[in-house]
């Protein structure tokens, strides 16, 4: 099916999905920033854990659009033209948008469980990681340093 088809009939569900994908992980997001003491935080926070929840959201995605006949055509080559023509494809976009939302999570986790074990709080790290993703290891990391640069003055 053309893209165009599917922009122009699909553009409601397409941005509804769009929407659902974009708050899909915002509950662990929330609840690693104003509840990082919390028990249950602690348990469901698990690089291994939460982004697990989202894969069969992904899965569904490919699986809908396989069953639709609506998957792109697998690029041939491995340059930019060809990466470029498949991201524009909305259901590939989703799908990719999927995954780096998945992908934001398991880095987010990571973080929070490493703050967890060296006992500092990261709500800024936290907020960073859910919306610009890898970025947010630069403060984290400066944090990091810092923090054992002042233990061992002591």
């Amino acid at each position: 099916m053309p893209v165009w088809m599917i922009d122009y009939f699909g553009a409601r569900q397409l941005d509804s999905s769009f929407f659902y994908l974009l708050f899909m992980t915002a509950p662990v997001w929330i609840a690693m920033i104003a509840l990082p003491r919390n028990r249950l935080v602690h348990v469901v926070a698990s690089p291994f854990l939460a982004p697990l929840f989202f894969l069969p959201v992904l899965f569904y995605i490919f699986w809908q659009a396989q069953a639709e006949a609506l998957l792109p055509a697998v690029p041939t080559q491995a340059d930019y033209q060809s990466a470029r023509a498949f991201a524009r494809h909305p259901i590939a976009f989703l799908a990719l948008f999927c995954k780096l939302q998945i992908l934001n999570l398991f880095l987010g986790t990571v973080l929070f469980q490493k703050a967890r074990a060296v006992k500092i709080s990261v709500p800024v790290e936290l907020l960073i990681c859910w919306f610009i993703g890898p970025l947010a290891l630069l403060p984290f990391s400066v944090r990091l340093l810092l923090r054992r640069r002042s233990l061992k003055l002591f």
